[in-house]
């Protein structure tokens, strides 16, 4: 196999370092999406009742796709 120019592959960010906004909404996403997901398990509980279960997985539910907009949303609107 022939080499292959791999330069431009490795080339320098021209935006620099992660600014703390970024990191921040990349932290809070992670806690969200993880406590979302702890969320909706406590939602399968047959002890609390049908409507109490509801609410928690849907509220599991909320946090984790909350989790998920804020990154692919946000982020790229304010150009971080």
């Amino acid at each position: 196999m022939a080499k292959q120019q791999t330069q431009e592959l490795f080339e320098e960010s021209s935006q620099g370092a992660v600014s703390a906004v970024t990191a921040i909404f990349f932290i809070l996403s992670f806690v969200l999406m993880v406590g979302g997901c702890v969320l909706m398990s406590y939602g399968v509980d047959a002890t609390i009742g049908a409507s109490a279960e509801q609410l928690r997985f849907a509220g599991g539910l909320a946090a984790v796709v909350i989790g998920f907009v804020l990154p692919f949303t946000l982020l790229p609107a304010t150009g971080k």
